[in-house]
């Protein structure tokens, strides 16, 4: 179920990452002239590193977030069908 809710909330945050940083990309191509001087081109490359960043939260979901919560998963299945004996102390 946490895996669940971590895939659900991965999805979220790729479409949000996605839209941002296609929303960077466009107004750095279309609204940012190439010719404005150093400041422009610093506004312009901000934009650009700043539509990435926000895929870092989707990206590190998807590379590296599940493997624990899989790895916890598999553990406990296997402590499932472990046999389990009941011993009464007198």
């Amino acid at each position: 179920m946490e895996l669940r809710r971590l895939m659900k909330r991965g999805r979220v945050s790729l479409l949000i990452g996605i839209a941002f940083l296609s929303s960077c990309l466009l107004v750095k191509a279309y609204l940012l002239p190439d010719t404005g001087g150093p400041a422009m081109e610093v506004l312009r490359e901000s934009l650009a590193i700043a539509g990435w960043v926000a895929m870092w939260e989707p990206m590190q979901i998807y590379l590296y977030g599940w493997w624990p919560l899989r790895r916890r998963g598999r553990l406990f299945a296997n402590l499932g069908r472990m046999p389990v004996e009941v011993v009464v102390a007198k």
